[in-house]
C-alpha cells in the first residue's frame, strides 16, 4: 500500500501544481488578440500590426505562437498589415481533436481570414512546421496566396525524410508528453530552458507551452500524418509563377528544446536529418521560376528571433514585387 501510495500522491500534487499554475498564467497572460471561431465552432487567436496591402500573415512553428518573432513582424509592420494567429491547441486558440491534418489547419487559415474580414492574396511567412501548413493552403488556394517566403520552413518531402528516419511507433512516443505536462512534469523540468531567460516572454512562453492543449495538438498531428501525406499526394501543385523565397539556417540549433538537444541519440538524429534539410530546401525553392533560396549568415532553426532584420527584408522584397506587378 505503502508503495501504491507514494506515485500517487506525487502524481496528485504534480496534477495540483500544474492546475494552479494554469489557472494563475491565465489571469496574468490574456489572450493577446481576437479570438475567432471557425469550423467545428472552435475559436482562433488572432493578431494584427500595421495597415496596408498585401496582408503578411505569419505561421508559427511548432512550438512557438502568435506573439513569437516580434522583431520582424514590429519592423514589417511599418510597411503593410502583419498578422499572425495560433493554430488549434496552440497559444490562446481553443483545444484541438484527437486527430489533426494538415488540411484542417489549411482550412482554419482559409476560415480565419475570411471571418477577420481581411481580402486576398497574402503573403505567409511560415516557421519551421508551418510550412506545412502554408504549403498546403498555397497549393489549395492559389488565388488567395501572393507570396510564399519560408523561414528555416517544413514542405511536404520533408514528411517522407522524416517518416524515414522514425517509424510511426517512435513518433508515438511523442505522446507521452500530453501526460507529462498534466501532471506538471514538463514545467518542472523546463526542457525548453525558458527560465534562464528570466524575462516576462519566457515566462509567457512557459504559460502557452507548459500545458495540456499544445500536447495533445502535436499528438494528433503524429496521428493524423498518414491523412496529412495523403492530403498532400491528393492536392494540386504549387503554382510555378508564385513568389517564393526560402531562408536556410546556417547553423543545425533549434530544432529541438534545448535540453534534449544534449543528448547524444536526439542531436546524432538531428545531424542526419540536417544533411537532407538544406536539399529539399533547394529543390523547393526550385519549384517556382520565381523562386530563390538563400543560408542566413549567423542563424539557427528559428531564423526569426536571431536575425529578424533578415526574414523582414526578404518579406518586403516579395510584397514590393507583389505591388508592383512584377
Amino acid at each position: 500500500m505503502v508503495a501504491l501510495a507514494i506515485p500517487t500522491a506525487v502524481l496528485l500534487t504534480g496534477a495540483v501544481y500544474q492546475t494552479l499554475s494554469v489557472r494563475r498564467e491565465s489571469i496574468r497572460f490574456p489572450p493577446p488578440g481576437r479570438l475567432i471561431t471557425v469550423a467545428a465552432k472552435r475559436r482562433l487567436n488572432f493578431v494584427c500590426l500595421g495597415d496596408g496591402e498585401p496582408t503578411v500573415v505569419f505561421e508559427s512553428g511548432g512550438f512557438t505562437n502568435s506573439l513569437s518573432f516580434a522583431a520582424a513582424r514590429q519592423e514589417l509592420s511599418l510597411s503593410t498589415r502583419v498578422c499572425s494567429y495560433d493554430r488549434m491547441g496552440m497559444g490562446w486558440s481553443d483545444p484541438a481533436p484527437a486527430v489533426i491534418s494538415v488540411g484542417m489547419l489549411a482550412d482554419d487559415l482559409r476560415s480565419l481570414m475570411a471571418q477577420a474580414g481581411l481580402q486576398p492574396p497574402f503573403i505567409l511567412v511560415p516557421s519551421s512546421f508551418g510550412g506545412l501548413t502554408a504549403e498546403m493552403f498555397a497549393r489549395r488556394n492559389p488565388e488567395k496566396t501572393a507570396g510564399l517566403v519560408f523561414v528555416d520552413a517544413a514542405n511536404s518531402a520533408m514528411i517522407d525524410a522524416l517518416a524515414a528516419q522514425f517509424s510511426q511507433t517512435q513518433m508515438s512516443f511523442t505522446c507521452l508528453s500530453e501526460p507529462a505536462a498534466r501532471f506538471g512534469v514538463l514545467r518542472l523540468l523546463d526542457p525548453f530552458g525558458f527560465r534562464k531567460e528570466k524575462s516576462e516572454a519566457a515566462e509567457r512562453s512557459i504559460s502557452r507551452l507548459y500545458r495540456v492543449e499544445p500536447m495533445q495538438a502535436l499528438c494528433g498531428l503524429v496521428h493524423g500524418l498518414p491523412a496529412t501525406q495523403e492530403e498532400f499526394r491528393a492536392a494540386p501543385p504549387l503554382s510555378s509563377h508564385l513568389p517564393l523565397r526560402v531562408l536556410i539556417h546556417e547553423r543545425p540549433y533549434g530544432f529541438l528544446p534545448a535540453r534534449l538537444a544534449r543528448f547524444k541519440t536526439f542531436s546524432n538524429r538531428i545531424a542526419s536529418i540536417d544533411n537532407e534539410w538544406i536539399g529539399l530546401q533547394q529543390r523547393f525553392a526550385r519549384l517556382s521560376s520565381r523562386g530563390a533560396w538563400s543560408v542566413v549568415p549567423g542563424s539557427n532553426h528559428l531564423i526569426a528571433s536571431d536575425q529578424p532584420h533578415a526574414v523582414a527584408a526578404s518579406v518586403l522584397e516579395v510584397v514590393a514585387e507583389v505591388r508592383t506587378g512584377r
